[in-house]
């Protein structure tokens, strides 16, 4: 893949994550509370592997925001503690908000509520980081 090629499949990463983001925040509102602690873990999830694939070149075809994070510690980048304990809260959000049967509980507002606030921890932290494209130079 050329770089011109990465930056353009990075950039698609970043904004299918925005867009998680976005509806996440959307279903909180909605009342859709296992929506948008699921959402909420894809947009984290995303954002990941796109600034790993800028590092690295490769997806990550894993899905635990834990592994993501350690890769990403693996490239020589810091990962703050509230980042770190925000990737395994959301982490629980990936099987648990998809399937019916995962849980004995209906999600709560607490519960998106938190998924909605670490969600916004970590992408904060990841913009930060997040290395700027040609195309975001100009």
């Amino acid at each position: 893949m050329t770089s011109g090629e990465v930056v353009l499949q990075v950039e698609k990463w970043f904004a299918k994550a925005d867009t998680f983001a976005d509806v996440a925040r959307e279903s909180m509102e909605k009342k859709r509370y296992d929506f948008a602690c699921f959402l909420a873990q894809q947009a984290v999830e995303f954002y990941l592997k796109g600034i790993l694939i800028a590092k690295t070149g490769m997806k990550s075809y894993s899905h635990s925001l834990e592994d993501l994070t350690k890769a990403l510690v693996a490239t020589g980048i810091g990962i703050p503690q509230a980042v770190v304990e925000c990737a395994k809260t959301l982490g629980e959000h990936y099987l648990q908000a998809r399937y019916p049967d995962a849980r004995v509980s209906e999600y709560t507002l607490e519960e998106a509520e938190q998924a909605v606030k670490c969600m916004e921890v970590t992408l904060d932290y990841l913009r930060r980081i997040r290395p700027v494209s040609e195309k975001k130079r100009r």
